[in-house]
């Protein structure tokens, strides 16, 4: 009997010691890409001018990082999320021109995040296929609305608008994106980790069919968590409209694999489940926006960017997928 109690006793520390390694890893990670990158740029990754772009990158990132949370986590890949933005930006961007108000301009872009994400939760509970070939087919159908919203236009200009509207130095909308940033990331900490929303969220990416056998109304859930993605990307859509002052057919064109990467890095599996958690968007929307940073500073092509970023995405999967691959229980 004393011999299995102390065995016990040896085995807890081993728990808390690879749970305390499985969190720290992300943040290991972060500073591993700014040490990494800082020597190869010489120091330019860290420079004055150089922070102050990476700022405005990564709030429009985790932005839509954090709101995707409760997507992955209850076991959905949204791909679209960069199309989303791109068509709430553009139409609000119109709205702003016709009306010189930022409010009725943010009221549109909600509006429009919310439409479509009512939209994708539908899809994802009443069409049984895998949903992310719907997110990429919807990413390109967004692309060609904003195509035919924009007709001749190139780039919108919020400085055509009827009235004058005010533009922000780089410190307020510093001061303002922060701001926004930190209450967005407090109100879903809490709405993920402290109410019923994340339960269900969590169980659902666990495994939906149990979900539903415990009494888990997977359809409004699913509805719910696509709401909270469209919230992020229609703030990210006002904040980067504040900052640019312009809307174009450019605008999140790889969002949807930067919020994905994101979360991977940020120690968050792709499988959703229990072990979802928010802090993932916040940290790997930092960690994915210096290694853009320092590859491009590097000098490397858009291609050879992308490759990188690849290799990058598929060893942290297979990397994070040992400790959980044989946990899971079938979907």
């Amino acid at each position: 009997m004393e011999q299995k109690i102390e065995a016990k006793t040896r085995k807890a520390p081993s728990k808390i010691d690879a749970r305390l390694i499985g969190s720290l890893a992300p943040v290991a990670g972060l500073v591993l890409v700014v040490v990494v990158f800082s020597i190869l740029t010489k120091g330019a990754l860290l420079s004055a001018s150089n922070l102050q772009a990476l700022a405005s990158s990564v709030i429009t990132t985790a932005m839509c990082a954090i709101g995707a949370v409760f997507v992955f986590g209850a076991g959905y890949f949204d791909m679209s999320m960069g199309g989303s933005l791109c068509i709430a930006a553009v139409l609000g961007a119109k709205v702003m021109i016709a009306s010189g108000s930022y409010f009725l301009g943010f009221v549109v872009i909600l509006a429009i995040s919310m439409v479509l994400a009512i939209i994708k939760g539908l899809l994802a509970s009443y069409v049984n296929i895998p949903f992310f070939i719907f997110t990429i087919i919807l990413s390109s159908i967004f692309s060609a609305v904003v195509l035919v919203i924009m007709g001749s236009e190139t780039t919108i200009s919020l400085a055509s608008a009827a009235k004058a509207m005010r533009s922000f130095s780089f410190a307020e909308i510093s001061v303002i994106s922060v701001i926004v940033l930190a209450l967005f990331f407090g109100f879903c900490l809490v709405m993920f980790n402290y109410t019923p929303l994340g339960v269900k969220a969590k169980n659902m990416g666990g495994n939906i069919i149990s979900a539903r056998q415990s009494g888990i109304n997977t359809t409004s859930t699913t509805l719910t968590v696509f709401l909270m993605g469209g919230l992020g990307v229609a703030l990210a859509a006002l904040l980067l409209l504040m900052r640019t002052r312009t809307a174009d057919a450019s605008m999140g064109g790889t969002l949807g694999t930067d919020v994905m990467v994101a979360l991977v890095l940020g120690g968050m599996p792709l499988s959703g489940g229990p072990r979802s958690k928010i802090s993932a968007g916040l940290i790997g929307a930092v960690t994915i926006t210096f290694l853009n940073s320092g590859l491009a500073i590097m000098g490397l092509t858009t291609g050879q960017i992308q490759a990188t970023r690849g290799v990058v995405f598929i060893i942290v999967v297979l990397v994070s997928s040992l400790s959980y691959r044989g946990k899971l229980l079938p979907r």
